[in-house]
């Protein structure tokens, strides 16, 4: 399963000395245990230019210890990204404060949809699918990206948690959904609902990206297909706030993505400025459109198709019911363990984060805008969040949903630094200044262009008149 800890290291040779280490043939997560062994922060090593010197600085270090200390695993809680320290008190989650916001925003329609069950067990108590034998709180989050029509993006939004549902609730044995049952079940439902949607439209070319996450207690499952993200927020040692990436694309410029598609008979190219899957014969057609317009043809068929996205729902004419398998409806699946070092987590589409990086989107929805107010403070900043993306000229719908952590005994979602606080204090004055400015300029304006009208006003009830 995708973020599972990394095999423990290889022991000593027989002389006793640790075994020779190249660093060049090293995985990654191979890296990440010698740079964890050596003392070093693996998050600090990613934001360097160069991993692999770093991880030879900490092969050289575990060269110089004893071939016991080499035979012991990573201590690194399961779930919490490498380098971080742990929390120095456990505490029990007792439940989220979620909120979300969407804008239609450039597109003609809006075609996302997404669900917030903040309580996931009293929902499936009044479906009569009971899921108490699972550890609490649960609850269950998804944004559905939506394409080519929305008839897709509403039938994975209204069915998803439903057919989830069904499966949790029909294994009573709370010791039974293990961390690999939860993965497997997420992926027989994706696969599930894409196999009913194309078999229930039958013509409609709709398709949809997915992720939601699914809440038991302290362990937390993403499943994700295409390009809409979770981003977790968390604590780290020194206090600041960071931005873990759940989620990784899935998109035709992932070298291993467009292997498949290219091996399932289909094309990656480049068109409006990044990578797509299309059908062979795709530029082509392209060409040949352009050349009849251009020749005042107009249009002379229906124009190719070509999707950013390398899996997804739906897309009937990428899936094998039409011919070739180009897109697949398997998800990605990611399982960790929650500690009370994370603060919240966002779901969003690729509307937001195609204008804003990890980071942002994080300190954006950390600032504290209601410090009276918990709920009010999560509204306001789901929606500044969507605003702000819409300022920075996105494209695309804008869906977001943020869900905070609440911790018995400990903090409870997000506060916000005073400095990013007090910056957004200041940015929002200047920028209240500078629209009071340009009020005043345009009032003055207005008042000008009237006094100039009234004097044409005045002069034309007098036209023909010769004054002396």
């Amino acid at each position: 399963m995708e973020g599972a800890a990394p095999d423990e290291a290889k022991p000593s040779d027989a002389s006793g000395k640790a075994p020779a280490i190249d660093v060049a043939k090293m995985s990654m997560a191979e890296l990440k245990q010698c740079i964890l062994k050596a003392g070093l922060s693996f998050t600090d090593c990613l934001e360097k230019p160069d991993l692999r010197r770093r991880a030879a600085e900490a092969v050289e270090k575990l060269e110089a210890t004893a071939a016991k200390e080499l035979q012991k695993p990573a201590q690194e809680e399961p779930g919490c990204p490498a380098g971080e320290a742990q929390p120095a008190a456990a505490a029990r989650l007792r439940g989220f404060l979620a909120d979300s916001a969407f804008m239609q925003g450039r597109r003609a329609n809006q075609e996302d949809r997404h669900v917030k069950i903040p309580d996931l067990t009293k929902a499936a108590q009044a479906l009569k699918m009971p899921i108490g034998h699972l550890e609490q709180p649960c609850a269950y989050f998804g944004v559905f990206d939506g394409h080519q029509g929305t008839l897709c993006s509403d039938f994975a939004a209204k069915n998803f948690h439903l057919k989830l549902l069904t499966k949790l609730s029909a294994e009573r044995e709370g010791s039974a959904w293990t961390d690999e049952r939860l993965g497997q079940t997420m992926r027989e439902v994706c696969e599930e609902l894409d196999a009913e949607f194309l078999a229930k439209q039958r013509t409609a070319p709709d398709g949809c990206t997915v992720v939601v996450a699914l809440v038991a207690g302290e362990r937390m499952t993403i499943a994700w297909l295409g390009d809409s993200r979770a981003i977790l927020c968390r604590t780290t040692s020194k206090g600041d706030i960071a931005a873990v990436a759940l989620t990784e694309d899935h998109r035709p410029s992932a070298p291993a993505e467009a292997e498949r598609v290219r091996r399932a008979g289909g094309s990656v190219v480049n068109f409006d400025g990044c990578k797509r899957v299309a059908h062979l014969g795709f530029e082509e057609r392209v060409r040949e459109l352009k050349r009849a317009r251009a020749n005042g043809l107009g249009t002379i068929g229906k124009e190719p198709v070509a999707l950013a996205v390398s899996r997804a729902l739906g897309d009937r004419h990428f899936k094998a019911v039409t011919g070739k398998q180009l897109l697949v409806a398997t998800p990605s699946v990611r399982c960790l363990r929650l500690n009370s070092s994370f603060r919240f987590i966002a779901l969003m589409c690729d509307g937001i984060t195609d204008v804003m990086r990890d980071e942002q989107v994080v300190k954006e929805l950390d600032l504290v805008r209601d410090a009276k107010d918990a709920a009010a403070n999560l509204r306001a900043a789901c929606g500044a969040l969507v605003q702000e993306a819409y300022k920075r000229k996105s494209q695309d719908n804008l869906t977001v949903i943020m869900a905070q952590f609440q911790w018995e005994g400990g903090r409870s979602g997000s506060t916000g630094s005073e400095k990013q606080n007090a910056a957004k204090v200041v940015s929002d004055a200047a920028e209240a200044n500078a629209s009071a400015a340009k009020r005043r300029r345009v009032d003055v304006g207005l008042a000008e262009k009237q006094q100039n009208d009234a004097a044409k006003a005045k002069s034309s009830d007098f036209s023909g008149t010769t004054f002396v």
